[in-house]
């Protein structure tokens, strides 16, 4: 059931994306999850969600989702039943009932069946479909929706009715929304009439769909275009009533309406299962948790290295285990109705302190820790100044803090032997991010969530206190997302706001920028781009994409950057878009390409009026020179050239001699910032910055 039921876009693919049908063929599956609904009233709120409300849900549908009401959704007589009702409530005319598995359970491959017995009646749109865990982040279509099965209901039209349903498939094709599906129906009688087994198996190169165990539909999904396939997945199920692609109820169309589920039902080949748990341990570890699908059809047996000991949980689908010295493996041969699987998880010790990376002078209660331990002994130093408030011989420590700014270590003793490890403290400020030794190269990417360290009014500036996204950096108020095709970005956007970035020039030159950039307005922007507090390129405005999680790349030009370029800073002057990432290359405009190895000329005056006066720091007598006069946005205004001298020491405006000086006629020009870059006659280049005044 798609979210919002459009036109649908056509596509040109290859013919090997929808590969042909082949025979199904018996795989033997592993029974991994499974709900039975073998007990009465609500759905068990351990696996299930209730999404309520009304609006449509994008497809001008007409029910009201209730909350917890057992007359909409309710589990009896051993089954799940969501029933539809003519009923006004909420502005709607009908009720129905939506669950959901998000958070609770999800999956990746496997094959995914339920037994349904399926409403009827024009109008009647029921679905067994999921979408990808990433929804909230990326919404829909990126992140992916799996139709198992949905019915339009209604008389027999097409590939539309009580006999017939779709398995289809809905995802993000460059920025547009794509779908791929296959209808099937009875040859006699309505999915009304009795239950029927609906199912997909999914593999990470193919979806294929079943009804009663005949496959009626497939899709490769290798393609890169398809990547969401391949992400995880939960499950809904629910009664729509109306909408775009069913269309209406009408006097036909009988109340309530029941969609029946007898069992949901996940199967992995068994050599795909997979044990979960820590993989970077600290030596003596203890409670580690250690986890594989729970069955009643799986038996387990679990290994460990030999300093290593299972506390709980042998036989069961989890272990907790307390680790020893060494790297090694955690083992589990599971057994089931195929085979026994040989399944193991490679652990990696790692002696780490966990703590603040930045600290203000004289702060305190300054928390720091490493993995607990079993019959270990702590020894913990810091800086002179500093003082250890609580903790000492233990796991943690709280720290007053000094004015020194090194490290903190640890010396831990145990049967492993004894270890000492460290910590750098830096002093508060603005650091690089992620390394707040390494500043971003250009050209290079830059993550537009990878902005500096050092927080609110230093490193940016967020005009909301809480964090509206859910992308990476939570802890701090900036509103990142994962909306561009699971790349991160800054959302919400608001007048006033900036960022800033650590940049490191490779050689300065002439660098073009694209950006990726999303927003539902008409427009966004404009915002400036500030290099070490200059505009170096006219303001960049953002027209609309269509949506918030359309990310395009636009390119705004060209800016000139020198190698004491240090910060980069966005200056969201208007806000009303959403930044992604932003790339940096080599200009290709033919300008400059990296101005290796230059030289800076020295001008005079500078700010200038109608002459510019240059004096060539590397002149030689009777060499020849070429000039052009660039602005911020990478045009060429001014082009000329210095005549050969005829003798050191002669006067004019082209002597040569030992401060051999040149005048340019500047008088043509518009105030504001521009670029003399200088050529001669061995190629070598120099280049100086000047302010032309009005």
């Amino acid at each position: 059931m798609n979210i919002l039921r459009t036109l649908t876009i056509s596509f040109t693919f290859s013919l090997t994306l929808f590969i042909p049908f082949a025979p199904a063929t018996a795989q033997c599956y592993e029974l991994v999850w499974a709900e039975e609904f073998n007990h009465d009233g609500l759905p068990d709120p351990a696996i299930w969600n209730f999404e309520t409300g009304a609006g449509g849900w994008g497809n001008n549908e007409l029910q009201y989702y209730k909350a917890e009401d057992t007359s909409n959704v309710c589990v009896k007589n051993g089954a799940l039943v969501i029933t539809a009702k003519r009923e006004n409530y909420g502005g709607a005319a009908y009720t129905s009932g939506r669950i959901t598995t998000r958070n609770k359970f999800e999956v990746q491959y496997g094959k995914i069946e339920a037994s349904i017995r399926l409403p009827y009646g024009q109008g009647i749109w029921p679905a067994f479909w999921m979408l990808g865990e990433n929804f909230p982040e990326t919404g829909w279509p990126a992140c992916g929706e799996i139709d198992i099965m949905e019915m339009v209901g209604g008389d027999p039209v097409g590939d539309r009715g009580d006999h017939t349903v779709h398995g289809t498939v809905h995802w993000d094709h460059n920025g547009s929304y794509a779908s791929y599906g296959k209808s099937y129906a009875l040859d006699s009688g309505i999915f009304a009439d009795d239950f029927h087994l609906f199912g997909i198996e999914w593999t990470s190169k193919t979806i294929k769909w079943f009804v009663d165990g005949i496959q009626f539909n497939v899709i490769d999904i290798t393609p890169s275009s398809l990547s969401e396939f391949r992400n995880r997945f939960f499950v809904i199920l629910n009664i729509a009533v109306g909408g775009n692609w069913p269309g209406n109820p009408d006097a036909t169309t009988l109340f309530p309406q029941k969609l029946e589920v007898d069992y949901i039902r996940v199967y992995r080949r068994g050599e795909n299962l997979e044990i979960g748990g820590d993989t970077v341990v600290g030596e003596k570890s203890l409670n580690l948790q250690y986890t594989l699908p729970s069955s009643d059809s799986l038996a387990y047996l679990w290994s460990l290295p030999e300093d290593a000991e299972i506390v709980s949980g042998q036989a069961t689908n989890e272990v907790t285990v307390n680790w020893g010295c060494t790297d090694g493996e955690v083992r589990c041969a599971v057994t089931g109705s195929c085979d026994t699987y040989h399944l193991a998880l490679p652990v990696v010790v790692e002696h780490k302190i966990s703590g603040p990376l930045f600290i203000e002078e004289g702060a305190g209660d300054q928390f720091f820790f490493v993995k607990e331990m079993g019959e270990t002994s702590y020894l913990w130093s810091v800086p002179d100044d500093a003082v250890i408030q609580e903790g000492q011989g233990t796991d943690s420590i709280r720290v007053l803090w000094g004015s020194l700014f090194t490290v903190i270590s640890l010396t831990t003793t145990n049967s492993c032997g004894s270890t000492s490890i460290t910590h750098e403290v830096l002093k508060a400020g603005q650091y690089p991010y992620p390394d707040p030794c390494t500043p971003h190269p250009v050209p290079g990417v830059i993550d537009a969530t990878e902005y500096d360290y050092g927080g609110e009014g230093i490193a940016y500036h967020d005009l909301s206190v809480a964090n509206e996204g859910t992308g990476p950096r939570q802890e701090e108020r900036v509103d990142t997302e994962n909306k561009d095709n699971g790349q991160t970005n800054v959302g919400w956007i608001l007048s006033g706001e900036w960022l800033e970035y650590s940049i490191e020039v490779e050689s300065p030159g002439f660098y073009d920028l694209s950006l990726r950039v999303a927003t539902d307005n008409a427009s966004g922007g404009p915002f400036t781009i500030l290099v070490n507090g200059e505009e170096r390129m006219e303001p960049v405005s953002v027209s609309g994409t269509g949506g918030w999680d359309r990310f395009v790349t636009i390119r705004p030009g060209s800016l000139f950057l020198y190698e004491s370029d240090t910060l980069l800073r966005m200056n969201f002057n208007t806000g009303g878009f959403n930044l992604g990432r932003m790339t940096f290359t080599y200009s290709s405009s033919g300008i400059v390409h990296g101005l290796q190895n230059t030289t800076p000329l020295l001008l005079c005056p500078n700010p200038a009026g109608n002459t510019l006066h240059i004096f060539p720091g590397n002149a030689q007598p009777g060499l020849h020179c070429t000039y052009r006069i660039v602005d911020l946005a990478g045009s060429v205004v001014l082009t000329g050239e210095f005549g050969q001298a005829e003798q050191a020491g002669q006067t004019g405006p082209a002597r040569l001699a030992g401060e051999a000086e040149r005048q340019i006629d500047i008088a043509g020009l518009s105030a504001g910032t521009y670029m003399v870059i200088l050529t001669n006659a061995g190629e070598s280049i120099q280049t100086a910055r000047f302010i032309k005044l009005p």
